[in-house]
């Protein structure tokens, strides 16, 4: 097991990697609220909420004793293929995960994803990665499996890229070690006068049937705008809960794990259910919770691109 330092204080006052940015975006902050429970089915959480304009219904069940065991031994048994290999669709409850964020140096900063065992404290090391800006002022997230080596991960060694692939910072790839494009997200540009949170696509491939590889030329973004993304599943954030009496958006997450309010907070929901939900705990530490499709390699993408500086998104 890999056990993070625990933060200090000092390290608080000189590595707050969120602090300029969440002052930036400070009228876009979301604030997690806790799902409805019902007093007949104690352990049963239901929400009503939308995914742009459609209105979906989630039950989640929890169980007291629902340790994620069978997760535990897969990641044990081959860490390797586990990253690569989506959530089981069987099982109902979230992978739990956390991400620790660092600062390198005054521009660099470096992500390492760990997954939660019996609980928060008990945590194994999954992926890393490292932002990296490249000549011309893209940048792209360097993602590799050594937990002890995140700035010094490079193009050779990297087991994958999530790539920017616009100027303006909203529209990012997922490429394997092959250079095949697995994943797509994208973010809504900003539209002058309003004042609502970001909101996010992502492109994925069906898990249930065999990749085609796209052309040198081409990716998933352009095939999706041109209508032939056929085997892509899309998935969208569900939009926040705008509450008239405190001004401020609200998000009810599954489980308590997502403590402060900031604007990086979304779920993601495919066929009316949250598969994925992300959110800050504290000054560098985010509660990262995902389930089938998605693999821990495109959970951890999708998060490193929540992390990007927009001017708005």
């Amino acid at each position: 097991m890999s056990h993070p330092e625990p933060k200090t204080n000092a390290d608080k006052n000189h590595d707050d990697v969120d602090e300029d940015d969440e002052q930036l975006h400070i009228l876009y902050q979301i604030v997690p609220t806790m799902y409805n429970t019902t007093t007949q089915e104690p352990h049963t959480k239901d929400v009503k909420s939308t995914v742009e304009s459609t209105t979906i219904t989630t039950t989640q069940v929890i169980e007291p004793t629902d340790i994620n065991v069978d997760i535990e031994y897969l990641l044990k048994k081959d860490p390797i293929k586990y990253i690569y290999t989506p959530s089981p669709k069987d099982y109902s409850g979230f992978v739990h995960c956390t991400v620790h964020c660092h600062k390198e140096g005054l521009l660099s900063k470096t992500f390492a994803l760990y997954f939660n065992g019996r609980n928060d404290n008990d945590q194994t090391f999954l992926l890393t990665a490292r932002k990296h800006i490249k000549l011309g002022g893209h940048s792209e997230y360097l993602i590799g499996n050594d937990e002890k080596s995140a700035k010094d991960i490079t193009n050779e060694n990297a087991i994958a890229r999530l790539k920017c692939m616009n100027i303006i910072d909203t529209e990012y790839i997922l490429y394997d070690q092959m250079n095949q494009q697995s994943l797509a997200i994208i973010y809504n540009t900003y539209i002058i006068g309003t004042n609502e949170p970001r909101k996010l696509t992502v492109l994925m491939h069906d898990a249930e049937t065999a990749s085609q590889p796209l052309k040198e030329n081409e990716t998933i973004i352009n095939e999706w705008r041109a209508g032939r993304a056929n085997n892509w599943t899309e998935i969208k954030n569900v939009a926040p809960i705008y509450d008239n009496e405190s001004k401020k958006y609200n998000l009810p997450y599954i489980e308590n794990r997502v403590q402060q309010m900031s604007h990086k907070n979304f779920q993601l929901a495919h066929q009316g259910n949250v598969i994925m939900q992300f959110g800050r705990i504290d000054y560098k530490t985010y509660a990262l919770d995902y389930r089938y499709p998605l693999t821990a390699m495109q959970a951890f993408a999708i998060a490193l691109s929540a992390f990007h500086n927009r001017f708005r998104n």
